[in-house]
């Protein structure tokens, strides 16, 4: 298996949807991206950039969010999302993490990711519902 290394990144792209918004902004005409959407693409932009690397008998899992969610992006929005490896310890993998609307700043942070063995994250997931 092979690691990333420190400055490898991952951009992706996005339009705002109007089921990425908060119902209750939605209902109000206020429609925009939602906290925990653009968190998730954010983990999806880090996965996306570690499956590019580590070999297809590994995956990697979410473990640590701290994010700002610092301005609107309303809905039709394009987005940049971009993920950057920032430090590697072992399996860990830590990402500097950001959403651009342009050159404005929607969100940014840091996201860790932990490596793992397919089967022996299979192995875990069955023992614990026998």
């Amino acid at each position: 298996m092979r690691l990333p290394s420190i400055g490898e990144t991952n951009e992706k792209e996005y339009i705002v949807r109007e089921e990425d918004s908060p119902e209750f902004l939605a209902k109000q005409g206020l429609g925009v991206l939602s906290t925990p959407r653009m968190i998730s693409l954010m983990e999806i932009t880090s996965k996306e950039l570690l499956d590019r690397i580590i070999g297809d008998e590994y995956t990697s899992v979410g473990i640590h969010v701290n994010v700002y969610h610092k301005n609107p992006a309303p809905i039709g929005a394009k987005l940049r999302f971009v993920s950057r490896v920032i430090e590697v310890k072992g399996r860990r993998i830590a990402f500097g993490v950001r959403c651009l609307m342009g050159k404005t700043v929607i969100g940014e942070g840091i996201h860790e990711r932990y490596v793992i063995e397919w089967d022996k994250f299979r192995e875990k997931i069955r023992s614990l519902y026998k």
